[in-house]
């Protein structure tokens, strides 16, 4: 009996170290799922912000409480590609401290993007592709995140010459959804990613050209009838508005037939 009594006692400091190896991967791993969620919630992508003609340019303000798209419209008869202000929020907190001369490591510099474009049944247009972006995102104040914007490209060439295709072959829009992930990596060396952002976009090809009255005037602008002609205004990209004939110096109908489709 004195035998299987120190056996016994022997064993348990055994069983005890096992059980407390065990508690600290359970720990680690509870950690570990922590940081991958903290990791996806850090970084994330609010709306398409708006943008403004002024002075003949196009102009997005990063901020929450600023006009936003719901959907983008674009006309693939007139761009080869098509890109968008996208507004990132940054929820890591502050880290900073100037009075024991600790540097903000919680800023995230951006540095690419993700994008897959699918069609209404899910099933991709072409190939997904991976885009370098610009900007830094300060962390917030208080509960609120800090904001920057992010230009990205949403359909690239090889993408908008499919969907220029197939707007062409149907005589209507085609309906997408940009998929987009972003990336970034904070001062202090964290990566930091997005979750999915999805966002609708319409294609049409041709849809928004207009023939000047007379018609004359599309190939020749400067002729004497043509001088007080009215112009179409422009529209920033994402909003689809009037593209003038005399912008291509032939009528809508010539224009389109021209790519052949």
């Amino acid at each position: 009996m004195t035998d299987e009594g120190e056996g016994s006692v022997n064993a348990a400091p055994g069983l005890a170290r096992r059980l407390w190896a065990l508690a600290l991967l359970a720990t680690s791993g509870g950690l570990l799922g922590s940081a991958c969620a903290d990791n996806e919630s850090s970084l994330f992508i609010r709306m398409r912000m708006a943008e403004k003609s002024e002075e003949g340019r196009c102009n997005a303000t990063c901020s929450p409480s600023e006009a936003f798209w719901t959907e983008d419209a674009v006309d693939a008869a007139f761009q080869s590609s098509h890109s968008a202000m996208l507004l990132v929020g940054n929820q890591i907190v502050q880290r900073g401290d100037s009075d024991v001369l600790r540097t903000e490591t919680s800023r995230v510099q951006l540095y690419e993007a993700e994008v897959r474009v699918v069609d209404i049944e899910g099933n991709d247009v072409t190939p997904g592709y991976v885009v370098p972006i610009t900007g830094t995102v300060d962390p917030g104040a208080s509960s609120e995140p800090g904001y920057n914007c992010a230009d990205v490209l949403l359909l690239d060439g090889a993408t908008m010459d499919t969907l220029r295709g197939q707007a062409a072959q149907r005589g209507s829009d085609v309906q997408v959804w940009a998929t987009v992930v972003v990336r970034g990596r904070t001062l202090g060396g964290q990566e930091v990613e997005t979750t999915e952002w999805t966002y609708p976009i319409r294609v049409c090809f041709g849809c928004s050209c207009v023939d000047t009255a007379p018609s004359e005037c599309c190939e020749n602008p400067a002729g004497e009838d043509c001088e007080e002609a009215d112009k179409a205004e422009a529209t920033c990209p994402g909003a689809l508005g009037p593209v003038d004939c005399r912008a291509v110096s032939t009528t809508c109908a010539n224009y389109l037939q021209s790519f052949g489709l």
